[in-house]
Parts: structure tokens; sequence; C-alpha cells
């Protein structure tokens, strides 16, 4: 495929990241699937691939099958940056399904995610970190306005963009709030706001380590030598 640099379908990622808002009550659970362009272009480029609205109704085991979908469509090699503020238990389960492939998030009022808590899981450990729903939206604006991010045009695409063009800003006291207006959602535009986030954290490079870890060539074991003792 012919590399586009405005068509982030055509970019050979070497990972793509899977932002995944989890539904609260009646709202659809979604996941936006991107990342980094993997050539230099004068300045970093985010491109996102693809929106997805899942199914009303999914929780638990059914959530984590339908991402796994998605996974297989990507050769099952993305890593998944996930909201968990809501369902701590989902964590285990998304474990379960992924692995070590797995980040989490606790969104609130304050926090700019540079640091983690280690959650333990039945199987291993999920880095969970705070990060303030307001400095998720601020550092998307800031992507857009320096045109630094491409998407996929599609219809998903489209109302992604409506979502945030929807968003209601107040400023108040403790600082910017951004406000989903009554009766309208807001998922795929915070699914779009985690995906800007991971795509430039520092600890990105760890995250996708058990990605490229599971595809080295292991060296074959020596049968003979001093190679066979060690």
């Amino acid at each position: 495929m012919t590399f586009i640099p405005d068509d982030p379908r055509t970019w050979p990622m070497k990972v793509r990241i899977v932002a995944h808002d989890v539904a609260r009550s009646h709202d659809r659970s979604t996941a936006v699937v991107g990342g980094n362009c993997p050539f230099n272009l004068g300045s970093r480029l985010l491109g996102v691939q693809e929106f997805v609205e899942l199914p009303v109704g999914l929780y638990g085991s059914e959530l984590a099958n339908a991402l796994a979908q998605i996974d297989q469509n990507y050769n099952r090699d993305c890593l998944y940056v996930v909201d968990l503020s809501n369902d701590a238990t989902y964590g285990e389960t998304l474990f379960d399904t992924f692995g070590q492939r797995v980040v989490g998030l606790q969104i609130g009022r304050s926090g700019d995610g540079t640091t983690c808590q280690l959650r333990q899981v039945r199987h291993g450990v999920i880095p969970v970190y705070n990060v303030g729903r307001t400095f998720l939206f601020d550092l998307l604006l800031a992507e857009l306005r320096n045109h630094r991010v491409r998407f996929a045009d599609s219809a998903e695409s489209n109302r992604a963009y409506e979502q945030l063009e929807a968003l209601e800003v107040e400023q108040r006291e403790s600082g910017t709030v951004y406000k989903c207006p009554s009766g309208q959602h807001d998922d795929l535009a915070v699914s779009l706001a985690m995906l800007a986030w991971a795509a430039q954290h520092l600890h990105l490079e760890s995250w996708t380590r058990p990605i490229f870890d599971a595809h080295r060539p292991r060296r074959p074991r020596q049968t003979h030598g001093w190679g066979a003792f060690t």
C-alpha cells in the first residue's frame, strides 16, 4: 500500500493503540484505533485509523470479547489503554484477555497521568494512571490546533468530531471544565483524547515492549559446549 501522509490507513504503524472508553448507564463503550506515524515528516503525527462504537449493554467478558475482535483485525498486536474509572474489576477480565498489553486510566478532576500505581490482578499487574478529564481534552485540543492529528475519513470520525464540537466549556474557579450537553454523548471524543495522551506518553516504549518481545526470535538452546550450561 502506498504511504499517504494524510491517510492514516496507509501508515505502517509499528504498534496500534486502542483507546477504550467504558460506557456508563446507557452510553456506548467506544474504541479508537491509531498510533504515531512511523516516518519523520518534520513533526510527530498522530494517525487515527478507526472509530468503533460498540453495542449498548456489553459489560465484562462480553465487552472484552468485542475488543478481541478488533485485536484480531490488527494481528493481535494492539496496546489497550482503558478507562477503569468506574469498574476496577474490568481490569481483571482485560488482563486475562490481553495480558501485559493493558494500561489503565483513572479519569477524574485532576492529574497529568505521568505516574502510575500498579494494580494487582489475578495473573499479574496493570499500571493505572490518574489523569484529569480537562487535561485530556486540553492536550487533544493542542494537538488539533498544531495540525498534528490525521483522521481516516468515515462516518464515525465525523461523529467523533461533532462530539468534540458539541462539548460545552465552562470556566470555574478550579479551572476549565468540558461538559457533555444533556442528552448527547461524548464517548468517541473521550477515547480520542485518551489516544492522544497515550501516543505521546513517556512510558509508551515500556508499555509496548511486551508486544515486541513476543515477536523477537528466541535463541536456540545449545545442547553442547559452554552454552549448554548458561
